[in-house]
């Protein structure tokens, strides 16, 4: 895969200017792509976490359950990003300075998804192209801030 990888970077490098080699280098590597498998399972994770607490709402007697239950799914498969992309993306073990930092890495993806999903939506585009734009924006962002902040070495 590494290889695959390099060989790509090898050909988008010589068109790009030297002075986003390194991004090129940051973003086709097997730990970004790493990243990106896990944001599929934390977004499936999400949704079947969610789902499970929706299916229980009864018993839990909330006022208002949807928010509720997908709030509660969604601290759950952060709980599970977290450990995953410690150990996977980023090679390093879990401490609870990075437990607590986790979260707040997400906070400039969340401004950016917020913000390019009101603009987007403002400007006439349906809510659904609309999250999925907002979303590959801030991918990368959650990404330079997860290692900078989060897992610097």
């Amino acid at each position: 895969m590494q290889n695959l990888l390099d060989a790509i970077r090898q050909r988008i490098n010589r068109v790009v200017p030297k002075r986003l080699h390194p991004y090129t280098a940051m973003f086709l590597s097997v730990q970004f792509l790493t990243f990106l498998a896990i944001g599929v399972v934390n977004t499936l994770s999400t949704t079947v976490f969610a789902t499970i607490l929706d299916a229980v709402k009864g018993l839990l007697h909330l006022a208002d359950p949807y928010r509720v239950t997908f709030i509660l799914g969604y601290c759950l498969s952060l709980v599970l990003s977290f450990f995953l992309n410690t150990y996977l993306t980023f090679r390093q073990k879990p401490t609870w300075r990075r437990f607590v930092k986790f979260p707040v890495s997400y906070i400039p993806n969340f401004i950016i998804q917020y913000g390019c999903v009101w603009l987007f939506t403002m400007l006439g585009m349906g809510r659904t192209p609309a999250y999925l734009i907002a979303a590959v924006i801030g991918i990368p962002v959650t990404f330079l801030t997860m290692k900078l902040f989060v897992y610097k070495k």
